[in-house]
């Protein structure tokens, strides 16, 4: 027996080898297959079958859009094949490269080439409007509404998302609805609006949800964190992030995760624990350079130069100081080269536009003109008495209007013509303003309140010397109202006074620049602050104090 087993035993150690070396031959082919993207595979096979020109730029279009959220890179590549191809083209191209411009415009944004991405954006936007493409004009409307996010000129922002939302209400598109909200609440954030932001951050969540969009959604459950942030809720915030980060890491959303890290170290900076700080920032860099987000780097950089600073590490603090003023000298650097490059091409592609149709023009002129001439002459009489009567009765419209306008703001000059800086077309004058009297305030202060109920125009300046006046009106009642409750914020006590001289909530809401619903979630949460019930009325308590 002893015999038998020693001679089988190399047999079976041989057949376990051998069975061993399949086992890992089939995982490593499962895996290789696993990273095969099939969806890149077809829309490649795509563009190797097309026949025409049309299929040709349909399947790259295509595959701009695959890899936007992947490999932006290539996104450029294809718009420029797209390009050439529509170029040389015989047949209606508007459409088309509509959505190349679209799609080079977000890439040139993503490089920080905002001159360029809204050149591109502004194309598109002119081709949808010619071609009455509304639904594809709300998210140019979007776009462009991003770039100047990006550029701090929110109010342009917060007009251009409303186009966008108006549009998309309409015709119920859910999922860009809560896009354009949830980008929308950056606006309000940065105009100091956290009330507004918060509020139209839910509206996101909420078409996310109706959308069954779960990206969107957790992007925007991630804002709410930066405005936990300012409000120094530094736990609720770091908790969302956390989480956040977690998801971008399971769909492998690199910009986002980027963006998370340094949102999670600046957190833990901020509650002083710098050695987890240092991770998460030194992570955020690290990725930001294998994926060449100068952007991100550049604030990843400012961050864990803080965090230097903060561990009194000033000599790698002052390293990434530098770090940082390098790259944002390249990033300026190369704006003005791509500004100069595309102003260049422009002009040169605007000199073939205009050569081009006025060959056009001229040809069809001469087809034309011999048929059109007749008619033209017996409608030409008809037409000019139109407009002259059109004209005669704008003149007299706006007229009145200026006339209306001119006598309430000689009202409101007369009362503060010894105190109100004078305005003359090229800003405002240096002159300090004397004080006014408790009555001369009163005055003014009435008369603007007068203008809200009569639902009339109101510049900036008026609108903001009118809350100067107030807090000076009510000097002695904001006082009080802080010593009994010191835990209400700046936007509290503002909307505290306005409600103590009377104004509704719309009255309110055009005063702030905000919207109904953004107030009256304010006015709730001050009544939870004041201590009042559900039954206690704000508007009596406050003119009771």
């Amino acid at each position: 027996m002893k015999n038998y087993f020693k001679e089988e035993k190399p047999i079976i150690n041989h057949n376990m080898k051998k069975l061993v070396s399949y086992v890992f031959l089939f995982i490593s082919i499962v895996v290789q297959a696993q990273k095969i993207d099939t969806t890149l595979v077809k829309l490649e096979s795509a563009l190797q079958k097309a026949e025409t020109d049309s299929l040709k730029v349909e399947a790259l279009i295509k595959l701009a859009e695959y890899q936007k959220k992947r490999d932006y890179n290539k996104v450029i590549v294809y718009c420029n094949q797209i390009h050439e191809i529509l170029d040389l083209a015989n047949y209606d191209t508007r459409l088309q490269r509509a959505k190349a411009y679209g799609n080079s415009g977000i890439y040139k944004r993503r490089k920080s080439d905002y001159s360029g991405a809204l050149k591109d954006y502004y194309a598109a936007k002119k081709i949808y409007i010619k071609i009455n493409d509304t639904v594809q004009l709300s998210t140019i409307y979007h776009n462009i509404a991003f770039v100047y996010r990006i550029k701090k000129e929110h109010q342009k922002s917060i007009r251009l998302f409303k186009k966008a939302i108006a549009i998309n209400l309409a015709n119920k598109r859910y999922k860009n609805l809560a896009n354009n909200y949830s980008m929308m609440s950056a606006c309000y954030k940065n105009s100091k609006q956290i009330d507004s932001s918060f509020y139209v951050l839910d509206k996101a969540i909420h078409y996310f949800e109706l959308s069954d969009y779960e990206e969107g959604k957790q992007q925007a459950i991630a804002n709410k964190a930066s405005l936990y942030s300012i409000q120094k809720e530094y736990d609720k915030a770091l908790h969302i992030y956390l989480e956040y980060l977690k998801y971008t890491r399971l769909i492998n959303k690199k910009r986002s995760i980027i963006k998370t890290l340094s949102n999670i170290a600046n957190i833990y900076l901020r509650t002083n624990d710098y050695d987890k700080a240092l991770i998460y920032a030194n992570d955020s860099i690290e990725m930001a350079i294998s994926e060449d987000s100068k952007q991100y780097l550049l604030n990843a950089y400012k961050i864990r130069s803080k965090i230097y600073k903060a561990m009194k590490k000033y000599d790698l603090a002052f390293n990434d100081i530098e770090k940082y003023n390098k790259i944002d000298k390249e990033i300026n650097s190369i704006k003005k080269t791509r500004e100069l490059k595309a102003l260049e091409i422009l002009n040169e592609y605007e000199k073939k536009q205009l050569k081009d149709s006025l060959i056009k023009a001229r040809e069809r002129k001469l087809l034309s003109i011999q048929i059109k001439n007749q008619k033209l002459q017996s409608k030409l009489y008809s037409i000019i008495m139109v407009i002259v009567i059109t004209v005669l009765l704008l003149i007299i419209y706006f007229s009145y209007k200026r006339l209306k306008k001119d006598q309430v703001t000689s009202e409101i000059t007369t009362v503060n013509e010894n105190n109100i800086s004078s305005f003359d077309t090229k800003g405002i004058s240096t002159e300090k303003p004397q004080e006014l009297s408790d009555k001369e305030l009163q005055q003014s202060v009435q008369l603007v309140i007068n203008q809200l109920k009569n639902d009339q125009e109101i510049e900036e300046e008026k609108i903001n010397l009118f809350k100067k006046n107030i807090k000076k009106l009510n000097n002695k009642y904001l006082k009080r109202l802080k010593t009994k409750h010191p835990e209400l914020t700046k936007t509290d006590v503002e909307i505290c006074s306005l409600i103590k001289v009377g104004l509704s909530r719309s009255e309110i809401a055009h005063v702030r620049n905000t919207s109904l619903e953004a107030v009256k979630s304010t006015k709730f949460r001050l009544k939870k602050k004041l201590g009042l019930t559900k039954d206690d009325s704000l508007n009596n308590y406050l003119l009771k104090l």
